[in-house]
């Protein structure tokens, strides 16, 4: 029959194992918790860039869309201009009409398309549609489909809900230490029951965490 000291040895040995085990545990899980939290942090900033690149890219655009307003209307007064004069009756200012037409129409032409040229980019109160310009602008910054602040947002928020749900396992995991180590100090009777019950905390909190790293793995579509 075993003595009562060499189980009591015995069963120290298995304490002192389990503790060391979810010390480590505790350590990942700190880790990985801290971890979560910093991928959330630099998808934040990565997301506050984008929206900063998209915005600079917009005002660009619009910048670009009226400066081309401007030069559409700048055409289309001198057109109009120009086809008076032309219809006049005075040579004089037929023959301006025409050095115009020829030397100053189609720089001013150049500049002006396609907003002063096409008519569909006019309004049907005859307006110039900027934001038609502006859309078409937009369209061809073809880097800007990769600028999503609001999905690098979205991913962060499932980071920092699941470092939220991961500090209760982490938690559940430190109070299985805490029992694990009162069990060192307890006597042999007393000592197995308050093992089992930090056994017990331990087990839920490492089911807990896997878990919820299951969960969000899935809910991320297989990024951890």
């Amino acid at each position: 029959m075993e003595k009562p000291k060499e189980k009591n040895n015995r069963l120290e040995v298995w304490i002192a194992i389990l503790i060391a085990l979810v010390s480590l545990t505790t350590a990942l899980a700190t880790w990985r918790t801290a971890s979560l939290g910093s991928k959330a942090g630099d998808l934040i900033y990565q997301g506050l860039l984008n929206a900063v690149k998209r915005q600079a890219a917009a005002n660009e655009d619009w910048r670009q869309a009226y400066a081309d307003a401007g030069y559409a209307r700048d055409y289309l007064v001198n057109l109009d201009s120009l086809i008076v004069q032309e219809n006049s009756t005075d040579p004089a200012s037929q023959e301006q009409a025409a050095q115009l037409r020829t030397y100053l129409l189609p720089g001013m032409e150049s500049l002006a398309t396609p907003l002063g040229t096409d008519p569909s980019y006019l309004t049907p109160q005859g307006w110039l549609n900027v934001q038609k310009r502006f859309d078409e602008l937009e369209a061809q910054s073809s880097n800007l489909s990769s600028l999503d602040p609001l999905a690098s947002f979205s991913l962060a928020d499932t980071y920092f809900s699941e470092q939220r749900w991961l500090v209760v396992g982490t938690i559940l995991i430190a109070i299985s230490l805490f029992w694990l180590g009162l069990s060192q100090l307890s006597h042999l009777r007393s000592r197995i029951l308050i093992l089992v019950l930090g056994v017990i905390v331990y087990g839920i909190g490492l089911v807990w965490s896997l878990g919820v790293e299951f969960v969000f793995f899935i809910l991320r579509g297989g990024v951890l």
